[in-house]
């Protein structure tokens, strides 16, 4: 398989579809052992089911920790990135890549009818590129 067949994969193909969504009135602390729990470094956050931001370990260092707010009195909604970039499931890998890059983001929603269906990481590039490679019988 070629390098353009592989980035013209589309991302609902390879997205991770188990998401964690985190609710915008959730405490700095509860999505801190959400981290630890799952070992993920971020979320998208939800309203209503809509996705309204994301929250990352970055979020709670340098908003919370750093400025020695309590992390059980900090809400999600203050330490949020708002209104974070998504794709669709229909995107290409190459569409999405390009806007993790201009954006400096390492993670994507993936949204359908306004729903978050999955998200979009680096490692999902890694992981397919993998698999493709492996299952590549052609030489």
């Amino acid at each position: 398989m070629s390098i353009e067949q592989i980035l013209s994969a589309k991302i609902g193909d390879i997205m991770t579809t188990k998401v964690i969504r985190i609710d915008v009135n959730m405490t700095a602390l509860q999505v801190a052992k959400l981290i630890v729990k799952h070992e993920i470094e971020g979320f998208p956050v939800t309203e209503n089911e809509r996705p309204i931001g994301i929250v990352t370990g970055w979020d709670l260092l340098t908003k919370v920790v750093a400025k020695g707010l309590n992390p059980n009195e900090v809400k999600v909604k203050e330490i949020m990135t708002s209104s974070p970039i998504t794709c669709s499931p229909n995107d290409s890998i190459l569409e999405v890549a390009k806007l993790m890059v201009k954006h400096g983001i390492k993670r994507v929603p993936v949204v359908n009818n306004n729903k978050i269906v999955g998200i979009f990481t680096p490692y999902d590039i890694t992981l397919y590129r993998r698999i493709i490679h492996y299952a590549d019988f052609s030489h």
